[in-house]
């Protein structure tokens, strides 16, 4: 279930315009909608995308995630939270 969440949080962040500007007021009231623990706000506030892989949510939507809300929304920089040096890879190489 915890992957659930997390996947409709990412993919709200993703494309809902509603959610995006909500969440840029004020992550922590944005995400208090939602069943989330601590690590779980963490991961998402941190833009924590090599564990938000890691406990399985779709390397897909952790990309749009960041495409979308990161501050820094440059692919390179995602690729280094992952620990990837692919220029283009959304999955974790390992």
């Amino acid at each position: 279930m915890k992957r659930d969440v997390l996947e409709r949080v990412l993919w709200s962040l993703s494309i809902d315009r509603f959610s995006k500007e909500k969440f840029k007021e004020n992550p922590e009231k944005f995400l208090g909608r939602f069943p989330l623990d601590a690590e779980d706000v963490r991961m998402i506030l941190e833009f924590d995308v090599k564990k938000l892989q890691e406990v399985g949510v779709n390397p897909m939507l952790t990309m749009g995630y960041w495409i979308e809300m990161s501050p820094d929304r440059q692919m390179s920089s995602y690729n280094k939270k992952l620990g990837s040096e692919s220029e283009y890879s959304a999955s974790i190489k390992g």
